[in-house]
């Protein structure tokens, strides 16, 4: 178990033979500073049932396999690997809130604060899934870890005019599809995917039914008569999706107009919708179950685009009291 090599002393022993963990190193300066790595070594797998060598990979895998397998997102398990083989995979045992501070501020130079906080959330839910699991049984390294601070900014959306020339576009498109699905974003503010993977029995009575949305959650938004003839005339026939793929034919169609609103393309069309929305008097609560939010949080930021938004500001500060009172 052992022996002394020609650097040293080496180890290689049978942490756990039955679960097919084995352990060696070399290159220790005494034996006795061999044996003492070897007693912490079973010291800490008796201690947490695990294997001490784990790394941060080793976590993301097994969160995948339990959990992250049965999320919608395709791709959350590539980015979270990604995220823990560039903190170096390190141990999981010894990942520490200062190992990722360390990693934010070196990302920062290179990524917006938005998505470091993405980053961070990715990871910090990998260690919450794993000890509701009874996988992980130490505390979330990252549980005491602050977001980064992130300015709101200002969402932007095609104006009426802006509005025809993308459906023009569309209606040009060498993909029959494009157009209906934008037309499906457009009157509903339902999201590319939502609108692209509906089916036929989906549309109808004036009505589409969006289902296995982000939050799970279906919900129906009416459309206009024409607008379901478009879809149902134009959509494939049977039972099963309505639509091909036409989110490139969409970027080559908003291309051609020349417009640019930077990292929106396909979700320039959800925006458009909840600001128009807003913009008419429409109710953020209704405009939070038509968008299927989970939470109000995220349909606020469509808030101040209605009409009577901090209108009491022109009748009850103290500027219009006193002009009232000299009145």
């Amino acid at each position: 178990m052992i022996t002394k090599g020609p650097k040293g002393w080496d180890v290689d022993f049978w942490l756990d033979k039955s679960a097919g963990i084995r352990k060696r190193k070399r290159g220790f300066r005494t034996k006795s500073e061999a044996e003492r790595w070897v007693s912490d070594t079973r010291r800490q797998y008796s201690q947490r049932g695990r294997d001490p060598g784990e790394r941060l990979s080793d976590l993301v895998d097994t969160w995948q396999e339990l959990h992250g397998s049965t999320l919608k997102d395709p791709y959350r398990y590539s980015r979270t690997m990604a995220i823990a083989h560039a903190l170096g995979n390190p141990i999981a045992a010894t990942f520490t809130a200062l190992d990722f501070g360390r990693y934010r501020t070196q990302r920062l130079k290179d990524c917006t604060p938005a998505t470091v906080n993405h980053e961070h959330r990715y990871l910090k839910a990998v260690f919450n899934e794993l000890i509701r699991l009874g996988v992980w049984h130490e505390a979330n390294p990252l549980a005491m870890l602050r977001q980064l601070k992130v300015d709101e900014t200002e969402r932007a959306f095609l104006t009426l005019d802006e509005c025809r020339l993308v459906l023009q576009e569309c209606a040009a498109s060498t993909n029959s599809h494009t157009l209906p699905v934008a037309q499906i974003c457009l009157a509903t503010g339902a999201r590319w995917d939502e609108a692209e993977n509906l089916t036929r029995p989906q549309v109808a009575n004036g009505q589409v039914r969006f289902v296995r949305t982000k939050n799970g959650k279906s919900r129906s938004v009416p459309i206009p008569a024409e607008l379901e003839k478009l879809i149902l005339s134009r959509g494939y026939p049977g039972n099963g999706k309505l639509f091909s793929s036409c989110r490139s034919a969409f970027r080559k169609a908003y291309e051609r107009t020349g417009l640019h609103t930077p990292g929106q393309m396909t979700h320039i069309l959800r925006h458009t919708f909840a600001s128009h929305y807003m913009m008419q008097g429409g109710n953020i609560v209704t405009l939070q179950r038509i968008l299927g939010h989970g939470d109000i949080k995220m349909t606020m930021r469509y808030s101040h685009l209605a009409p009577d938004h901090f209108a009491t500001a022109l009748t009850h500060s103290p500027m219009a009291l006193l002009d009232s009172a000299e009145n």
